[in-house]
């Protein structure tokens, strides 16, 4: 008799932590609730996942889930559920893991975390993450490589120049099992550790994550003048866009 074998496809999950209440900006808004042309940073963010065809559902980690939760969830479809974020990105992401498994999300999903203050993200960039890692529990981040000399000082003052031939820009989105992601940030903290990503995380762990290249445009929106870019960016033809990316 011939035995069908149920194929169980991976599903995909996104978490946007966006709890964080931007200082280097200046304002009393967070930077990610200040608007590029007609939109928030944080829509576009949101879009930008969403729209990506193998995303299966978003969830937001927000410092006040009361004042924003509706207007989140109100964004996309695929916007599934917005949580309480933590006092760090671990923490918040972490306090999403949580949230997703009691949800009943598995552990053997893949999990791509993305920066709320980076709206121009593209498809490519997601595609390319998606289809490089495939099954590798390793996981992958979004890179670019270094091109500038890199100095390293203390006070001002050069102390050495430094190889830049292996060094690269850690960017998002950046994904990994969700169970392993857990284990790891669950480490971090119960050590006292603050990784400064997931990768991170999952480097204390024995993890190898893959290197994926990533654009030129997905920058993260810290200040005054990344705002202007983004608008110049949004503002071209996709067509435009994607000669540059």
């Amino acid at each position: 008799m011939l035995r069908l074998l149920r194929v169980v496809m991976p599903k995909y999950w996104g978490i946007i932590p966006a709890a964080g209440v931007g200082r280097r900006m200046g304002g009393p808004v967070p930077k990610q609730f200040l608007k590029i042309k007609d939109k928030t940073i944080i829509e576009w963010t949101i879009l930008a996942l969403a729209q990506h065809e193998r995303i299966d559902g978003l969830y937001i980690g927000l410092e006040k889930t009361d004042q924003y939760g509706d207007w989140i969830r109100s964004i996309h479809p695929k916007v599934l559920g917005v949580y309480k974020g933590g006092e760090t990105r671990s923490e918040t992401v972490l306090n999403g893991i949580s949230y997703l498994i009691g949800n009943g999300c598995s552990e053997d999903d893949w999990l791509l975390v993305h920066d709320a203050n980076r709206p121009l993200l593209t498809l490519k960039e997601i595609t390319r993450l998606i289809e490089t890692v495939g099954d590798d529990e390793n996981g992958g981040i979004v890179s670019l490589p270094v091109f500038d000399t890199l100095k390293s000082g203390t006070d001002g003052i050069i102390n050495s120049t430094v190889n830049r031939e292996h060094c690269f820009r850690a960017l998002t989105p950046q994904m990994f099992k969700l169970g392993l992601l857990h284990k790891a940030l669950l480490q971090c903290i119960n050590q006292g550790f603050m990784a400064t990503d997931e990768s991170q995380a999952m480097e204390r762990l024995g993890h190898h994550p893959k290197l994926i290249p990533g654009s030129v445009t997905n920058i993260k929106i810290t200040a005054p003048s990344d705002l202007r870019f983004a608008e110049a960016v949004i503002g071209l033809e996709q067509t435009d866009v994607d000669q540059i990316n």
